[in-house]
């Protein structure tokens, strides 16, 4: 990598004072702050997209992201004599967002809020191309599985302990799917998804913790979020116009894992995202059938599917009794979640 990293830097207008790996590719200190280097799989189509979004992001106020270097010749991406493709974007000596802390958790709640501020009425000509996914088709395909899969284990012989448990509660996890991607219908995704284009609205499409940088010590007094931390954050790739409250399910589904479902939690992560960005009725209508859904049983269901069925691994099993284990507090959650 440092032998690479040499190569591609010397592309760039920037001094590298000193670099260490990290994050499947190197971080540079240099003469322009912190930078980072690694191998760049998008194309450079891609890329501009995203550069694109973040200049305008910066312009409607939100700064704190891993915007691209170019190099000598203005391109965002650089080769090397293998002809692979590298980056350099900016960096932060900041650490993970804790899923474990609730004033971490708040922050980044209240992060997600100006960030998709920041990311309304985006402009571009590449619109069109980077779209998110048709969520009704996702979740038609998903139940097609669940169904599927279950008739498989109906009819083999021989069953492992995994495959009879899995049998024993996959009814009523098969019952919730097809009841949310119900609502999902009645809710008409299409019409709020066409609204939400043309609005211009994009979701970053992988808001987790590994994403989110933080410095500091963020903190809740009362029901404020009260932070005195830096946060920004990294990695667009994922990043297509659509419905921007679909980063909230994805970020609030990994917390409320993380955390056993706890409601007052799941309220005030809520309130905190509300402080800055107020949900639409169809937003909250939405966030709630997206939540849901059983997509953790729907994973282990797919990652058994696709794996050997003689060598089935004690993982497994683990993750299917500990979703067993979650399913009371979750749909307690639900309950006054819909009253909220």
């Amino acid at each position: 990598m440092e032998d690479r990293s040499g190569e591609i830097i010397s592309q760039y207008d920037i001094k590298v004072c000193r670099s260490y790996r990290a994050r499947g590719g190197m971080i540079l200190e240099t003469n322009r702050g912190l930078k980072f280097f690694g191998p760049c799989p998008a194309s450079e189509r891609r890329l501009e997209f995203e550069d694109a979004l973040k200049v305008q992001m910066a312009e409607h106020g939100y700064v704190d992201t891993d915007g691209f270097v170019r190099n000598c010749e203005q391109k965002l991406s650089s080769l090397n004599n293998s002809g692979e493709r590298y980056v350099v974007r900016d960096w932060y000596a900041l650490e993970e967002c804790s899923l474990r802390q609730e004033g971490s958790i708040l922050a980044a709640a209240k992060n997600l809020a100006l960030l998709h501020l920041a990311m309304s009425g985006i402009r571009t000509s590449e619109r069109e191309n980077y779209l998110s996914e048709d969520m009704t088709k996702i979740f038609e395909k998903r139940n097609r599985e669940l169904k599927h899969v279950k008739s498989f284990l109906t009819k083999r012989k021989n069953k492992s302990p995994f495959e009879v448990r899995y049998l024993n509660c996959c009814a009523g996890f098969y019952e919730e799917a097809v009841s949310a991607a119900r609502e999902l219908e009645e809710l008409d995704w299409q019409a709020l998804f066409k609204e939400n284009v043309l609005r211009g609205n994009v979701l970053h499409g992988n808001y987790t913790y590994h994403n989110i940088l933080m410095g500091g010590q963020p903190r809740q007094l009362a029901k404020c979020v009260v932070s005195s931390a830096k946060i920004a954050t990294v990695n667009f790739d994922k990043a297509v116009f659509g419905i921007q409250v679909c980063d909230l399910y994805q970020y609030m589904r990994k917390v409320m894992e993380k955390n056993n479902w706890q409601y007052p939690l799941g309220e005030r992560i809520l309130e905190a995202y509300e402080q800055v960005r107020a949900l639409s009725m169809r937003e909250k209508k939405l966030l709630a059938i997206l939540l849901a859904y059983p997509e953790k049983f729907w994973k282990i269901t797919n990652y058994y599917y696709n794996s050997r069925k003689s060598l089935i691994p004690q993982k497994n099993m683990e993750k299917l009794e500990m979703l067993l284990e979650q399913q009371a507090p979750k749909k307690e959650f639900l309950q006054k979640l819909c009253h909220f």
